[in-house]
C-alpha cells in the first residue's frame, strides 16, 4: 500500500463517515464489506483494544480484512474440515467462553475491607507463614538408610558428623545446616515434619519427599512479623478471588452429571 494513502486512512474514514448520514446514523458502523461479509467499527475496537500496542484504526480494519479474506479462502478450499482445526476452534470456544464468565463473576465479585482484614488475620498473622525455622538434616536414598542413621543418633552419634559422612544432599558438607526457612519455603512433607518437632529434637522417622528419605533436627523456631496490611493488599484481593472462583467450579461440578468412560 502506499505509504502516503496509508496515512491519510483514519482521516478518509473520519470524512467519510461524518459526510455519510447512512453509517452516520448508526452506533456501529460497517467500515467494510468484504464479500458479503460485514466488519463494523465495534470489531475493530475490539481488535484494537486486544493488541499488545497502540494500533491505528486504519491498520487494525486491514488487518481484519486480510484475515477474512484467509478465513474466506480456507473455506472455499474446503479446509475449514481439518480435524485439528475443528478441535482447536473448540477448544479455543470454551476456553474464551470460560474466561469471559469468570470475568463477570470476578466484576460481580464484592471484596470488602472486613473480608480482607479477617483474610489477613489468617494468612499473616494467625498462620505458621509467621514462624520460621532453622533446621540440619540427612539426605539418603533409602528407608533402610534412613532408620539406620535415626539408630545411631539413638545411640549418640552427632547429627552434623553424620551429615557430613553420610548425606547425599548439597548441605551435607555443611552438616546438614539449611539456615532459616517458612513452611512454604520446604515441600509439604518435609514442612510438616518440621513443624511438628521441638527445639533440640530430630524425627524419629525417616520423612519421604520427592529428593529421597530425610532425617531432621530442628535447632530452633523464631515468630517473625506479618507484613503491613497495606504491602499485602493486593496478594489478599487476588487470594479471595481465587477462593470465590474455586468455589464457583465446586458448586457446578456438584450440580453437574459427569460421566467418565470406562478406560478398562
Amino acid at each position: 500500500m502506499n505509504p502516503m494513502f496509508k496515512r491519510s486512512l483514519p482521516l478518509l474514514f473520519i470524512l467519510f463517515t461524518y459526510h455519510n448520514p447512512l453509517w452516520a446514523e448508526t452506533d456501529n458502523p460497517v467500515l467494510a464489506t468484504v464479500n458479503g461479509v460485514d466488519i463494523t467499527d465495534a470489531e475493530v475496537k475490539h481488535f484494537i483494544s486486544k493488541q499488545s500496542k497502540a494500533v491505528p484504526p486504519a491498520i487494525a480494519l486491514q488487518e481484519m480484512i486480510n484475515v477474512e479474506l484467509l478465513k474466506q479462502a480456507a473455506r472455499n478450499e474446503n479446509q475449514l474440515s481439518n480435524e485439528s482445526l475443528q478441535l482447536e476452534l473448540k477448544r479455543n470456544e470454551s476456553a474464551l467462553i470460560a474466561a469471559h464468565y469468570l470475568q463477570q463473576h470476578l466484576r460481580n465479585l464484592e471484596i470488602t475491607e472486613a473480608a480482607l482484614k479477617q483474610r489477613y488475620q489468617k494468612d499473616y498473622v494467625e498462620s505458621s507463614q509467621t514462624a520460621e525455622y532453622n533446621a540440619n538434616h540427612i539426605l539418603v536414598k533409602t528407608d533402610t538408610e534412613a532408620r539406620d542413621v535415626i539408630k545411631q543418633l539413638d545411640d549418640g552419634a552427632k547429627f552434623t558428623d553424620l551429615a557430613k559422612s553420610l548425606s547425599i544432599g548439597p548441605s551435607g558438607k555443611d552438616g546438614g545446616a539449611l539456615g532459616w526457612f517458612k513452611q512454604g519455603d520446604m515441600v509439604a512433607p518435609f514442612s510438616q515434619a518440621t513443624m511438628q518437632l521441638k527445639a533440640g529434637e530430630y524425627s524419629k522417622q525417616p520423612v519421604k519427599t520427592q529428593f529421597g528419605w530425610h532425617i531432621i533436627f530442628l535447632n530452633d523456631i523464631r515468630t517473625t512479623q506479618p507484613p503491613a496490611f497495606e504491602s499485602v493488599r493486593q496478594q489478599l484481593t487476588t487470594a479471595i478471588a481465587a477462593d470465590s472462583i474455586s468455589k464457583k467450579l465446586q458448586t457446578l461440578r456438584d450440580k453437574a452429571f459427569i460421566k467418565f468412560k470406562d478406560q478398562r
